[in-house]
């Protein structure tokens, strides 16, 4: 299973230069744990990094930080984590732990980012996977099953006698 088909594709990007409470109304009202942080350059605007909601957490709330004077490009990390489209989960989660992250970014063959895949994702696919496996061992399981109904049935076991009590001997 590749990446490109668990990701999400649906993004929402800040300009580095939002500041916290705008990074985290925009979460708030799409529903999202990340942002994708840019910058504008000559060529038009490109990816600078990627902020989570755990990054306004642990980096700033947790800090006791003063948010008014933050811009949101100043959490982002310098060093972008991406996988290609095409990396396979294991793939994924080597990046996830070389970089210490739990999202990390999806590129096409141009580099452009066409998604961003979380752990969470990785673990729902995961877990789809065993599910099918577990259904193709249910299924051999009932087909033995089925093919044992009309068999003969093995005799039963005798049932063992043992010694009776104060004797050196089986009863009969």
């Amino acid at each position: 299973m590749n990446i490109g088909s668990i990701c999400t594709r649906r993004m929402i990007a800040v300009d580095s230069n939002s500041t916290l409470a705008q990074a985290a109304g925009l979460m708030r009202e799409h529903h999202v744990g990340a942002l994708i942080v840019t910058s504008q350059t000559p060529a038009g605007p490109s990816v600078s990094g990627i902020v989570t909601d755990r990054d306004l957490v642990i980096d700033v709330l947790a800090r006791g930080l003063e948010t008014a004077g933050i811009k949101i490009g100043d959490l982002a990390s310098e060093k972008i984590a991406s996988v290609p489209e095409e990396a396979d989960m294991a793939g994924a989660m080597a990046v996830m732990q070389a970089y210490g992250v739990r999202r990390v970014l999806v590129t096409d063959a141009e580099k452009r980012v066409t998604g961003i895949v979380s752990l969470d994702d990785l673990m729902d696919a995961s877990a789809k996977e065993l599910a099918s496996l577990v259904a193709v061992i249910r299924s051999g399981i009932e087909r033995e099953v089925a093919e044992t109904k009309g068999a003969p049935q093995p005799p039963q076991p005798m049932p063992l006698r043992v010694p009776a009590v104060g004797t050196a001997g089986w009863t009969k």
